[in-house]
């Protein structure tokens, strides 16, 4: 029993330590502050390496900037296909979309789309 929960706690440890060291770089440091174009990259590297995940555009509301999707699994969040609202992190993204589209988007982990485009 003891080395189970032995075994336990050292998966636990390796699993938040492996997720800290995975956020970013930290091979570089510099305290100049940073340049918002390199910020627009780096937020697009980002969602480049999220997996991409299939769905139906069901609703848009432009307003508010929030679409309704069915959609399949989204492996980063562990969450099966469902159909839900999310909002979009700029309104801008939602531009050009009209229900029934086919979609693929990456998500983020506060159920904010951080890309999407027609298939």
């Amino acid at each position: 029993m003891k080395t189970h929960l032995i075994k336990l706690a050292s998966i636990v440890a390796l699993s938040i330590s492996t997720s800290v060291f995975a956020g970013g770089d930290h091979g570089s440091h510099s305290s100049k502050p940073t340049d918002p174009k390199s910020m627009e990259g780096m937020q697009m590297k980002q969602s480049e390496t999220m997996e991409m995940t299939q769905g139906e555009v069901k609703k848009i509301d432009s307003k508010t900037g929030k679409v309704t999707l069915k959609h399949g699994e989204i492996k980063n969040l562990q969450m099966p296909p469902m159909t839900m609202v999310f909002s979009a992190k700029e309104a801008a993204q939602l531009e050009g979309l009209n229900k029934g589209d086919n979609v693929l988007f990456a998500v983020d982990q506060n159920m904010n789309i951080t890309h999407i485009e027609k298939k």
